[in-house]
């Protein structure tokens, strides 16, 4: 699938198929979050990725109790290396430039999860003390997000987005396009019906693509079966 089809269809899974993720695929996702820009390109990511039961049980526990999370067969915990983002940049590389870095390597990594036919969900409601000792991160280290990893187990319908007229300013903040119709929520029947048959279209895609990843899931699983 092409980038834009990728943003459009990727949802956030949260029941997942009790099967185990190729590990090259998981490999993969690791490498795009270090594509990410990073300030000065200093690479201050760092990646822990946890298969074990046990860790991922302690994880959804640290996670405010979200136990949803530890049906997830991967978690990936994205790091940063907060001295080395102080050292280039001060105060504003440990405390901003961080949190910019780790959160574009997440949707780096949620993109390509949903592009190998994987689902996956970023989390970032957790208690930090807790994964910090449960996945052995250093003082001088942060974790910023879980990123869970599996065979979706479900099809979450498309969550409702603004139309892009309420959230783009031109030139300055605030500065609407009122030229454009769907602004004053006063919309043509030709737009209207543009945008009805716009939402169906990524409805049904979105639907197609899941589906192809929850078959693909069950296929590997029967394939690993056999093997035995």
């Amino acid at each position: 699938m092409d980038v834009m089809e990728c943003i459009h269809t990727r949802r956030s899974i949260r029941k997942y198929q009790d099967i185990p993720v190729e590990f090259e695929k998981i490999g993969r996702i690791v490498e795009a979050g270090m594509q990410a820009p990073t300030a000065g390109n200093i690479q201050d990511l760092r990646f822990i990725i946890i298969q074990e039961k046990s860790k991922r049980v302690q994880i959804a526990e640290a996670a405010l109790q979200q136990y949803w999370i530890e049906t997830a067969p991967v978690h990936l915990v994205i790091c940063v290396d907060i001295k080395k983002g102080k050292q280039f940049y001060g105060i504003r590389g440990e405390r901003l430039y961080s949190i910019q870095h780790s959160g574009a390597a997440a949707m780096n990594m949620l993109l390509t999860a949903h592009h190998f036919g994987l689902g996956a969900c970023w989390v970032g409601a957790f208690d930090e003390e807790a994964i910090k000792s449960i996945c052995g991160v250093p003082e001088y280290a942060r974790a910023e997000a879980i990123i869970t990893i599996g065979y979706a187990d479900e099809i979450p319908p498309r969550p409702p987005k603004f139309i892009i007229e309420t959230h783009a300013y031109i030139e300055r903040y605030g500065n609407r396009i009122k030229t454009f119709p769907l602004v004053i929520a006063e919309p043509s029947p030709v737009i209207e019906k543009h945008v009805r048959e716009t939402i169906a279209a990524i409805d049904e895609s979105t639907n197609t693509i899941i589906a192809k990843g929850v078959k693909k899931g069950k296929e590997f699983w029967k394939k690993l079966k056999n093997k035995e």
